[in-house]
């Protein structure tokens, strides 16, 4: 087996660096919000099976929603736990655009140019989701 080359190097650390970012900040949130006498489980299922109204759950569907409630005092915690999930989501694309940096210094046109592609894929398919 031979040795990581400095692209699987760097790309390595970003994606466990990403990953474990993303474990912290989505416990984090869930801690504080079981901290803050959030709802229990039961009551959560009973509210969706029943369709009984009762203290909503805030749903986070963009990025602004999730920097506003995390402006808030104290931030919300589901508003942490969002943001550990865009984190998980934005590791592997951080990722392939590090590779394409790293491939194009090293002169590798051929994997620059996958790269990218993989990169454009990602971008858009992030475009169409939030398009919705």
């Amino acid at each position: 087996m031979s040795a990581p080359t400095a692209v699987e190097r760097t790309v390595g650390r970003v994606l466990l660096a990403g990953g474990l970012l993303s474990i912290a900040l989505v416990v984090a949130g869930l801690v504080a919000y079981a901290w803050q006498g959030a709802p229990h489980v039961q009551d959560i299922v009973g509210a969706v099976h029943a369709r009984q109204g009762g203290p909503g759950l805030d749903v986070y569907t963009t990025l602004g929603e999730v920097r506003r409630a995390l402006g808030q005092h104290p931030p919300d915690a589901l508003a942490l736990t969002a943001l550990g999930l865009v984190c998980l989501l934005a590791t592997p694309v951080t990722g392939v655009a590090l590779a394409i940096v790293a491939f194009w210094r090293q002169g590798d046109r051929e994997y620059t140019a996958i790269a990218t592609a993989i990169l454009v894929m990602l971008l858009v398919s992030f475009a169409l989701a939030a398009a919705g």
